[in-house]
């Protein structure tokens, strides 16, 4: 899996600290991340988006598949006619 946490993912993630922290300080029934907590949600925040991008890669392939066998299909019969 990709080691690459994009700047979207990281604004991402860091919004929802910033978030947490503040509802933390202001409720008594929240608790406040530590900094293991927050590398490890930035460490998740990362390995989702890595699987988004196989998957996407992944799709684009066979779509890509799909076309070539298309493609070859329509040559095949063009020269059968």
């Amino acid at each position: 899996m990709s080691e690459i946490e994009p700047s979207e993912v990281i604004q991402a993630v860091e919004s929802y600290v910033g978030r947490e922290l503040r509802d933390a300080a202001q409720y008594s029934n929240r608790e406040p991340f530590d900094q293991s907590g927050i590398w490890s949600l930035h460490q998740l925040a990362r390995d989702i988006y890595a699987r988004g991008v196989d998957d996407g890669t992944r799709q684009e392939a066979e779509r890509q598949r799909h076309q070539q066998n298309r493609d070859r299909q329509a040559a095949k019969d063009a020269r059968d006619v």
